[in-house]
């Protein structure tokens, strides 16, 4: 068919273009125009340049693309010459053009891929790339091109003769068809012959009106076509379209019928990769038929312009010389558009090559990836060279070698296959690690097989090897050495314990099979070789029989116990399972001690191990065994029974078998299923049951039911029943790529077709009954369905998402619906092209954010939503500040601590950035929550930011040597100086204000940094430099003062020190406790002249009044005088009086009498419990002697009490000591107390001491009251006989009438 255009009656040759005529054409093939969407002849505003069109001659490359031309970039006269117009044909028996029209001599060839490339040639190898061809250099037809001139638009269709209906089947003839047509329609059309014997119809008008004349026509008078296009199955959602939308569109505007297969009709792929073709089925007139050809091939070309095969035919013995062979067709591509990957082959899996024929591997395929034009051609011209060349003209003998020589010959340690390939013209294939083969197979072209043997003969001669007995170090064992070598051999292989030594040594080690026991290592030194033997027989003697333990155990429990057993044993016991492989069925397992703990962590010894350590392992394996023997002979007897059944059935007894064992106990072993085959002995018609007794006799009972039900269905299959289901929900009942519909059918064994608002089920009556009512059940809920759409800002959809969707989470949990919120980075019209999808809605805006489920469910999640919107609307109000980069650091402060606690102190969300600053150094923190809190951090940010854009950083130099006296004890001095000077008063500001160098800092040593505000700056250097002027002038004089009394200018803490220091401006230098040799009386004053003078006269005053004054007190007073210390306290703190006892050892403190008293009742009885009730006659009481407190012999001898102080303060203290010394010396004693509640020692003591202090002063004794409070201490009065008892009464009084009870009531 083809398309003339004129204008004016002028005409356009075929062989010459003007350039408007290849604007067109470019403009076309960026924006195809369908039949309806024509350009308007009135529209002045934009008028289309007129132009003719000639198919035949007009090629993408002819001419420059839109944007060179229409946007001026190219001369319109440079395009193309122009020549002398003529008519061209839309001809639709054109073959080229249209190969599926009229009666083709061939098949239609479906072509996709834009992209044609010169078929440069580079080299390919393994894993490479090539590039296609170019494609085919046929015209692509691009439709009849609009002409618009004014007040004339013409157009012709040509149509063969076998394309127009004979007479007979017309219902008009032709002439009347014309005049009723011209006569309806605004256009006009006439019709006259054309060449061989075509006929031609031309039509004149607006553009819109004679393409529809001309449709009508060929509606009329052409036969009805019928096109098959294949296409790719993966577009086949893109051409039908959201619930139909592009197909119904192309049938529309076509008037064609189009048929596409069903998605359950089609294969599934082989895998994801693959792209199964499918055949679309176009049927209507010859007009029609091919615009929806062209559309569909179209949408096939923009979806698939590249495609990706898999060539699974091909022997993998051949793809050493696809990848390198000379003539090999990849090299004949560029691989900078096509993809060519061909796996290395150089180790055989799953069979050996044979000998004389070698078969496919569809696991390893040949992979292209490209153009889908180019890739197709790369898959036929390799096809045809494996059948031409490689087919014809390769062997593959063998040649026998040791295993271990295989590695050094090609792999890792070897040459590389292709270099072996470049040298021998042949591949060399060997056997996998696992195979004990030693066989190398040599493919090639008989010629050069014995080259490729030579080659590796003398590749394998240069490697070195020894052998060595694993059995020997252990033949002296029970049984001998062979057993236990093959446990070993099994052990290292099942741990990989070898291939460490085997990386270290860049050696091969061979590990004995079949009974044998002797090992071999092979590698390139001999050095290599023995320090590998060597370390192998490090392995060994670690691993004595003592370490290992075969077990025989059932087959049928090895799955169960490595998926549960074995992780337990081996972390509790440290005892590893080995298992037989899995394609050997062998009893026996082996137990091999290792170490408690994770696996992971274990290191294989390579040192022997003591008879201890034997004896652990053979403890271990022993506990070990006893465990799996005890869990094994819990189980029933493990049986066998045979089921017959057909084949057909075996898939439905495999999943019954499995939905029967999925809820099994703990504990509990499921029964296997054992189907027969070519390999086994059972009758394809039959399987086996085996595991424990009880449950394969309760299984083989349901089965037998089973199948005796699924064979009376077999009878029923032919049951069809259907019932109405609303189209709108069939996508629902299909699912997601056919999941749902695919589950019923598997749940129920029914067949399930839906179309045209019915679902029909055809299968046995009760199942089919049962998938209706669960299909309904379905239903109900898809009405129940709804569907709510939220208007929110994008904005906020961070906030209602919460962190990792928990918000989103949380309303699907709690309401059972599903929350979308839209995903920004979704391609639009992805969604387009799903078909049953449940997803039917509309495309969703980037502004809403859809509820669906049930609608009580819906409706709860919308209101919770809509509530949490409007909260998140009131708590996002937003802010910001600019400030400078620099002030970042101290704006966060340390560890974020400053504006943490300014998020406290406002409540508002402080975002500081991460980025850059901009051109002025500034960045911009974000602020976000209500309104007042953005306005108070605001207002806090900008006070901040307002100081730190006063701040000033100013720099002092002063020698470091002064730099200890300006930061003064603690600080102090520092501290002083800015406070002074109208800074804070937080040593971790005034660190950041003033920074000092650090110790031992070379650089900048003396320079003392200072920031702040300019008036707060000036002032601290300013005190700074006078303070170190003050110091310039100091002077440092040496006091001696005895190290006795240096505690009396140091003081409690350093208090006597810091006084002086601060009292006279100066600074102590004391000599450290324990100094020896003349220093360690010196004591250094440092400050001014006059300060230090005034200095020394006080101290030298405090010193020379320090007198001592003697006063003996005998040993067996010495602790009670003192008191615990509280005498000593009392003279120094009251009368700044030292006491010591001149080296005299003090006599130890006694246990005191109440001691033993304690616990004791009055009447001799225990003290009262814990449980008793708080009755105050249920006290204890113990009144001691304190002359007999004493247990020493020199009770009587003094010890010196030496009293230092001033002269006044001395005397005074003196006369204190001995009152307290006539005091102890009279008749004393002490009573202990224990109340029966700790409590009431509270009352005892009364409001701020008042009751115990009027205790005291009524009685003349000493009350003490137990400071913790704990049950059983005893409260201690100290005192005459008569005093003691007189306060014990007070007190129990006090106690027993409770908190009203005033001190001195007596009882009766």
């Amino acid at each position: 068919m083809a398309s003339t255009e004129t204008t004016n009656g002028s005409s356009t040759g075929p062989e010459a273009e003007s350039a408007a005529q290849k604007l067109l054409a470019k403009h076309k093939e960026a924006h195809p125009v369908e039949v309806e969407e024509v350009v308007d002849e009135e529209d002045i505003i934009h008028p289309p340049p007129s132009a003719t069109f000639s198919p035949k001659d007009t090629t993408e490359s002819d001419s420059p693309t839109m944007s060179d031309i229409a946007k001026g970039k190219k001369k319109v006269d440079d395009a193309a010459p122009s020549a002398q117009k003529k008519k061209a044909e839309l001809d639709l028996a054109d073959q080229d053009a249209f190969p599926s029209l009229g009666k083709p001599s061939t098949a239609f060839q479906s072509t996709w891929g834009a992209g044609k490339a010169n078929g440069a040639k580079g080299p390919n190898t393994n894993g490479t790339s090539a590039t296609s061809k170019p494609a085919s250099s046929a015209p692509a037809y691009k439709g009849p091109a609009p002409v618009n001139i004014p007040g004339r638009h013409v157009e012709r269709i040509s149509l063969a003769p076998q394309q127009i209906a004979p007479r007979t089947q017309l219902k008009k003839p032709l002439q009347e068809i014309l005049l009723d047509i011209n006569k309806r329609s605004k256009a006009n059309v006439k019709a006259f012959s054309g060449a061989n014997g075509n006929m031609v119809f031309e039509g004149t008008g607006k553009p819109e009106d004679v393409r529809q004349a001309l449709k009508e026509i060929v509606n009329q008078i052409g036969t009805k076509q019928s096109v098959k296009v294949p296409i790719p199955a993966s577009v086949r959602p893109h051409i039908i379209g959201r619930q139909g939308a592009t197909i119904q569109a192309i049938s529309k505007q076509t008037g064609a019928k189009i048929q596409i297969p069903k998605q359950e009709d089609l294969a599934a792929p082989i895998d994801e990769d693959d792209d199964v073709m499918i055949d679309v089925i176009i049927e209507g007139d010859a007009l029609g038929a091919e615009m929806a050809r062209r559309e569909i091939q179209r949408i096939v070309s923009e979806r698939t312009a590249n495609s990706s095969l898999k060539m699974r035919d091909i022997p993998i013995e051949y793809y050493p010389f696809i990848a390198g062979h000379e003539n090999s067709p990849i090299h004949n591509y560029d691989e900078q558009a096509l993809k060519i990957q061909v796996p290395h082959y150089h180790t055989w899996r799953g069979q050996a090559p044979h000998k004389d024929r070698f078969a496919p591997q569809p696991s390893m395929p040949i992979q292209i990836s490209g153009d889908r034009e180019a890739a197709n051609d790369a898959r036929q011209a390799i096809n045809k060279f494996v059948k031409d060349e490689l087919s014809k003209h390769t062997a593959a003998p063998t040649q026998g070698m040791e295993r271990g020589r295989h590695q050094f010959i090609v792999g890792d340690r070897g040459s590389s296959a292709e270099e072996f390939f470049q040298k021998t013209g042949c591949a060399i294939v060997k056997p996998p690690a696992g195979d004990d083969s030693d066989e190398l197979y040599i493919i090639g072209p008989p010629e050069n097989i014995q080259a490729g043997i030579n080659y590796a003969m003398d590749l394998a001669g240069k490697v070195q090897s020894a052998h060595f007995d694993i059995s020997k170090p252990h033949n002296s064992v029970r049984g001998g050495g062979a057993p236990h070598a093959r446990n070993m051999a099994r052990y290292f292989e099942q741990r990989n314990a070898l291939q460490e030594l085997e990386r270290l040594h860049d050696s091969t080690i061979v590990l004995p099979a079949d009974g044998s026991t002797s090992a071999e290592v092979y590698a390139q030194s001999y050095q290599n070789a023995v320090k590998t033997r060597q370390e192998i027989m490090n392995l060994i003697s670690a691993h004595p029989p003592s370490r290992f333990h075969p077990m025989p155990v059932d087959p049928f429990f090895h799955q169960q116990l490595r998926q549960r057993e074995a992780p337990k044993i081996r972390r509790e016991h440290g005892v590893q399972i080995v298992f037989p492989d899995g394609h050997v069925e062998q009893p026996e397992i082996l137990l091999v001690y290792e170490a408690p703990g994770s696996p992971s962590e274990y290191a294989i010894p390579r040192e022997s191990p003591s008879d201890a350590d034997k004896r652990q392992h053979e403890q271990a394996i022993q506990e070990a065994r006893k465990y799996l023997e005890a869990l094994i002979s819990s189980q029933p007897a493990i049986v066998s029974r045979d089921v017959e059944a057909q084949a057909k059935y075996h898939d439905k007894v495999r999943k019954y078998v499995d939905h029967e064992q999925k809820d099994l106990g703990q504990g509990q072993f499921p029964v296997q299923l054992l189907f027969g085959g070519p390999t086994t002995q059972r009758s394809p018609s039959s399987f086996s049951l085996r595991g424990p007794d009880n449950q394969v006799t309760n299984l083989d009972s349901k089965l037998r039911a089973f199948l005796e039900q699924e064979a009376r269905d077999e009878v029923e299959r032919n049951f069809t029943t259907s019932f109405d289901y609303p189209q709108k929900f069939a996508n629902f009942l299909i699912g997601k790529r056919g999941e749902n519909i695919n589950k019923l059918r598997d749940d129920y064994d029914v067949e399930i077709q839906v179309k045209d608002g019915k679902v029909e089920l055809k299968g046995p009556e009760r199942k089919c009954a049962d998938c209706k009512k669960d299909v309904l059940a379905q239903l109900r809920k898809f009405e129940d369905e709804t569907t709510h759409v939220i208007k929110v800002k994008k904005d906020y959809h961070r906030d209602l998402i919460g962190a990792k969707g928990a918000q989103v989470n949380r309303l699907q949990d709690r309401y059972g619906v599903r929350v979308n919120f839209p995903r920004s980075e979704r391609p639009a019209g992805d969604d387009d092209a799903t078909e049953g999808s449940v997803r039917n809605y509309r495309q969703q805006a980037p502004d809403e954010v859809i509820i669906k489920g049930p609608k009580k469910g819906a409706d709860e999640a919308r209101e919770e939503l809509l509530n949490l919107l409007q909260w998140t609307m009131d708590n996002s109000f937003s802010g910001s500040i600019s400030i400078q980069q620099s002030q970042l650091p101290q704006l966060i402060g340390t560890q974020g601590r400053e504006i943490e606690q300014l998020r406290l102190a406002t409540g508002c969300q402080i975002d500081t950035p991460r980025g850059d600053a901009d051109k002025d150094g500034r960045v911009e923190i974000k602020l976000k929550g209500t309104k007042k809190q953005v306005e108070d951090a605001k207002k806090i940010l900008l006070e901040k930011s307002k100081t730190f854009d006063e701040t000033v950083t100013k720099n002092v130099e002063i020698d470091r040597r002064f730099h200890k006296s300006l930061i003064g004890p603690m600080g102090a001095n520092i501290r002083k100086i800015v406070v002074d000077a109208g800074g804070p008063d937080d040593n971790r500001i005034i660190a950041g204000l003033v920074r000092f160098p650090k110790q031992g800092q070379e650089e900048n040593a003396n320079a003392i940094r200072v920031q702040g505000s300019k008036s707060m700056v000036d002032k601290i250097i300013a005190a700074l430099n006078a303070q170190v002027k003050d110091q310039a002038d100091q002077v440092t004089q040496t006091l001696e003062v005895p190290t006795a009394k240096h505690r009396l200018l140091i003081g409690r803490g350093g208090e006597s020190r810091r006084n002086l220091e601060s009292k006279f401006n100066v600074s102590l230098d004391i000599p450290r406790q324990g100094a020896t040799g003349p220093a360690a009386t010196q004591i250094k004053v440092t400050g001014l002249p006059s300060d230090v003078e005034k200095c020394k006269g006080h101290i030298e005053e405090l010193v020379q009044d320090q007198e001592g004054e003697t006063v003996e007190v005998p040993r067996k007073h010495h602790n009670t005088i003192s008191d615990n210390g509280q005498f000593f306290r009392k003279l120094r703190n009251d009368l700044k009086v030292t006491v010591d006892h001149g080296g005299a050892q003090p006599p130890p403190r006694g246990a005191a009498g109440g001691a033993k008293a304690r616990g004791r009742n009055v009447n001799g009885g225990s003290a009262p419990l814990i449980t008793d009730e708080p009755d105050s006659s249920a006290h204890s009481w113990e009144l001691v002697d304190n002359t007999d407190t004493y247990t020493g012999t020199d009770g009587d001898s003094p010890i010196p009490w030496i009293l230092r102080g001033n002269r006044d303060n001395v005397a005074k203290a003196k006369s204190q000591l001995e009152r307290a010394l006539s005091e102890a010396s009279k008749p004393s004693w002490t009573g202990y107390l224990i109340l029966p509640d700790a409590k009431a020692h509270r009352l005892i003591i009364g409001p701020g001491g008042s009751q115990i202090n009027s205790i005291r002063q009524q009685t003349g004794t000493k009350v003490q009251v137990p400071k913790n409070g704990d049950e059983g201490e005893a409260v201690e009065i100290v005192g005459s006989k008569e005093g003691c008892e007189e306060a014990r009464d007070i007190i129990l009084d006090i106690v027993a009438g409770g908190a009203g009870a005033g001190a001195g009531v007596r009882r009766d």
